[in-house]
């Protein structure tokens, strides 16, 4: 739902981006955006540009509102950047799921607010089965634990031959699909 809200924004905020360039005041202001640059990268080129031909600093209120339109573009990039590293530094100080992976690692995402798990992880917790829980099967090390837990539930007669048939697929496909899947920043060695 929200990621629908917010490709429904995106789409209206292009819209109107688009419906905006093609009014007088878009275009024009887009010209002047594009003069902008030119200046600036002629300027940047040519640093005795900055200055008249006797060498002194140009003052013309032209050349100012230029001067003035780069510094506040710099501090616009500055909150910018201030802004991102702050959420940065509270992303990684966000609580971290508490599953630890049959290898031994912990999970490295956010938990969700609330709970232990990250949000995969809980789902994974979600679906796990009454009858037979054969782990998450999201890595090698776990499917080989599940395929452990098969074997066990096969040996005490537990399940029926079809069950053991629908579950010998699974393992087919977890073991197909573990190969194309990341979780958090864990790399699978291929």
């Amino acid at each position: 739902m929200i990621q629908m809200q917010k490709e429904r924004r995106e789409e209206h905020e292009r819209k109107t981006r688009e419906n905006w360039l093609q009014t007088h005041q878009g275009k024009l202001c887009m010209e002047f955006y594009e003069k902008f640059q030119e200046y600036k990268k002629y300027l940047e080129t040519r640093p005795w540009a900055w200055k008249t031909e006797w060498g002194a600093p140009v003052e013309f209120t032209e050349h100012k509102l230029f001067e003035l339109g780069l510094r506040e573009i710099q501090r616009q990039k500055e909150e910018r950047e201030e802004r991102d590293r702050r959420n940065l530094q509270k992303a990684q100080l966000a609580a971290r799921c508490e599953h630890v992976h049959d290898d031994g690692q912990r999970c490295g995402c956010p938990r969700v607010k609330g709970a232990k798990l990250c949000y995969m992880h809980q789902r994974i917790e979600e679906a796990r089965a009454l009858k037979l829980d054969l782990g998450p099967m999201e890595d090698p090390d776990s499917i080989q634990v599940g395929i452990k837990r098969l074997q066990k539930a096969i040996i005490d007669e537990t399940l029926s031959e079809k069950q053991i048939r629908q579950l010998t697929n699974l393992f087919h496909i977890a073991t197909w699909n573990v190969t194309r899947m990341r979780f958090a920043n864990r790399e699978v060695e291929e």
